[in-house]
């Protein structure tokens, strides 16, 4: 954000390596680098083109940022009263790139926002620490939810006009100030209801007993990635690895949220889940093996579950049945879920019958030593209906 328009004043060559007026390499140490020189109507081609951008960005930046820069980091605190430190902390929290204390980068809107915050820091309502952590989620899930939209919108414009990447980035600036309003508001009833369904969940939590100070939550925890993933990616372009990719999270995703579950976090092949019971847990694990493995699109997968005492901080959860879920995830054989003795005993006394655990062996799981695992199929159980 402390770049904006200008940023585009700072062009690379057409391999993005050497800034504008910088120092090339070397031919005779980089032939690979060497470039054809552009010819008159290439270069008007390309003049065209960064105009055409510029002025996208501008019109987009002027509907995001609602007004021109205009205060520093000193403004902020003589004029609007706010600590220069607690700007600072979340301006970086945010994770934008740290800025002195006269550069001016803010606008009236990011005054109004940092200021809103501070206040109530100020006002003890929340401490520095709770403000530090509240802004690094802000920062990290709201910058991820823009690159998300931002490159759904690439993509749809790849696949429905066919056009090349550089014009899909060009439809995509050019159709985000029409979308803003509906997006904008889609952002604040997704946070609603978010936030309304994990404050329940934490009230159920107020009324448990006997409950573990170091891991108070009771949870299933599952891994699942898919297998020669990495042998896989080798043999794909990009667009098709990112096809796999993205079928894999859809599908992960549909099947844990109708399963009663909730995604805790993807990374490229692999998927962490949560569910509030054994027997949800056993449900998602063996629909995510049954589904997957059986979609002619997808590799197959391995999932690993675990049920017991964990504990939660920034979005994610940990403790050794984390741990142990995510081991056990790395022995499972290809389409299958594998689960502790604990978590087959769980699982049996929440439904009965309803899933059938293998009379187990005895594996050496990296870092945690040997545990009995066994693998679970499904029983009697209903298949999970996606509704699809």
């Amino acid at each position: 954000m402390t770049g904006g328009t200008e940023d585009l004043e700072h062009t690379t060559t057409s391999d993005g390596d050497t800034p504008a007026g910088g120092s090339a390499v070397p031919p005779e140490e980089s032939p690979d680098l060497v470039q054809t020189p552009l010819d008159d109507q290439e270069i008007l081609d390309l003049n065209r083109r960064f105009a055409e951008v510029r002025r996208s960005v501008g019109a987009l930046e002027k509907v995001l940022l609602q007004g021109p820069r205009k205060f520093s980091r000193r403004d902020l605190s003589l004029k609007q009263d706010i600590p220069e430190r607690l700007a600072s902390v979340y301006w970086r929290s945010l994770g934008f790139t740290p800025v002195d204390e006269d550069t001016v980068v803010f606008t009236e809107e990011d005054a109004y926002a940092i200021g809103d915050l501070t206040a109530i820091v100020e006002d003890g309502v929340l401490s520095e620490r709770a403000f530090s952590s509240i802004t690094r989620g802000l920062g990290f899930h709201m910058g991820r939810l823009a690159m998300w939209i931002t490159e759904a919108l690439v993509d749809e414009a790849k696949h429905a006009d066919g056009a090349d990447d550089a014009e899909a980035r060009q439809q995509m600036l050019d159709s985000v100030p029409e979308l803003l309003e509906t997006l904008e508001s889609q952002v604040m009833f997704t946070f609603r209801r978010q936030l309304a369904a994990y404050a329940a969940r934490a009230g159920s939590e107020v009324l448990h007993r006997d409950t573990d100070e170091l891991f108070p939550l009771q949870r299933a925890v599952g891994f699942a990635d898919l297998v020669q993933f990495t042998r896989l990616a080798q043999d794909l372009s990009g667009a098709e690895l990112a096809d796999v990719v993205g079928r894999f999270e859809a599908v992960g995703r549909d099947v844990i949220s109708v399963g009663g579950g909730r995604v805790v976090k993807t990374v490229g092949d692999e998927i962490m889940f949560l569910a509030d019971t054994p027997e949800d847990g056993a449900q998602i694990a063996v629909s995510l093996a049954e589904i997957i493995t059986a979609d002619q699109g997808l590799p197959p997968v391995r999932v690993g579950l675990s049920w017991g005492s964990m504990f939660s901080r920034y979005g994610d959860v940990f403790g050794p049945k984390v741990n142990l879920a995510a081991r056990m995830e790395s022995v499972a054989r290809p389409g299958s879920v594998i689960v502790d003795d604990e978590t087959a005993e769980a699982i049996a006394q929440a439904l009965p019958g309803g899933f059938d655990i293998s009379e187990g062996e005895d594996v050496d799981l990296h870092g945690i030593g040997t545990v009995r695992v066994q693998e679970m199929r499904r029983d009697r159980s209903a298949p999970l209906d996606l509704g699809l």
